[in-house]
């Protein structure tokens, strides 16, 4: 295994096991009372806590899949140690992107009542029925929000990597004008979010009630760990591709 094999290994250790992590202090935060002071004060303090470790995750992990000084010889700690200097530029990439892409996951609540006013408003553009055009809306609005994160991802490795340098910047979006990134975009996309969805959302004839929690549970599993996959290939490819078009200048981090 080369080095560069070695880090992308790691690396997915690293998101696998961090993102499982960060879920179970999200659910435990979930479950602290609230009923004294000192308990707001110690949901609040583990919130932001939780907050800064989920940054920081996905800081390093852009940082290191943008920058060849990283990806070629495995320094995974330097790139999160580098990512630390622009956490609060990240966040502020992240506060409009999470900002708009809340707006439209809440607009699917509309969407069954829009393929009923759709049907009965517009008669000469009607198509499927009422029910076909409210999956139609659902699956537009859940495109719009991948085609957002896509759009947002090369901004993102860069701002992680270096900092909120425009020309830097503007160079890496050029990788948004290639076909190879929205083919492989697109593929990652599929693998990373339909198979999952279609796994869990499977249910095998079992007999007993044991046999399902086991199934139930092994289909979870396997489909947490197509989504990590597919999230750093994803992450890699989008760096790759945002640095062949933005190279990294010699001896220059």
């Amino acid at each position: 295994m080369t080095g560069k094999h070695s880090g992308v290994a790691k690396l997915w250790l690293l998101n696998l096991f961090g993102n499982a992590a960060l879920l179970a202090a999200l659910y435990f935060w979930l479950l602290l009372p609230d009923a004294h002071g000192w308990q707001v004060v110690v949901s609040g303090v583990l919130a932001l806590i939780v907050i800064f470790f989920g940054l920081w995750l996905r800081a390093g992990s852009f940082a290191y899949c943008r920058l060849a000084e990283f990806r070629e010889y495995s320094k995974l700690w330097g790139a999160f140690r580098q990512s630390l200097d622009h956490l609060i530029a990240l966040a502020i990439c992240v506060a409009p992107l999470a900002a708009i892409a809340w707006w439209l996951f809440s607009l699917r609540r509309y969407t069954p009542h829009f393929g009923v006013w759709f049907w009965q408003k517009f008669s000469a553009l009607r198509f499927a029925s009422p029910r076909g055009i409210y999956h139609a809306a659902d699956w537009a609005l859940l495109i719009l929000m991948a085609v957002l994160v896509a759009l947002w991802i090369p901004l993102a490795s860069t701002v992680a990597a270096v900092g909120l340098r425009a020309s830097r910047i503007g160079r890496s979006l050029r990788a948004l004008m290639r076909a190879r990134y929205w083919i492989w975009l697109i593929a990652l996309i599929l693998v990373g979010g339909l198979l999952p969805y279609k796994l869990v959302r499977w249910i095998p004839d079992l007999s007993t009630l044991r046999q399902q929690a086991w199934s139930a549970g092994m289909r979870f599993f396997i489909a947490y760990i197509v989504v990590i996959s597919a999230w750093v290939s994803l992450l890699l490819v989008v760096g790759e591709r945002a640095e062949f078009e933005d190279p990294q200048p010699p001896n220059v981090l």
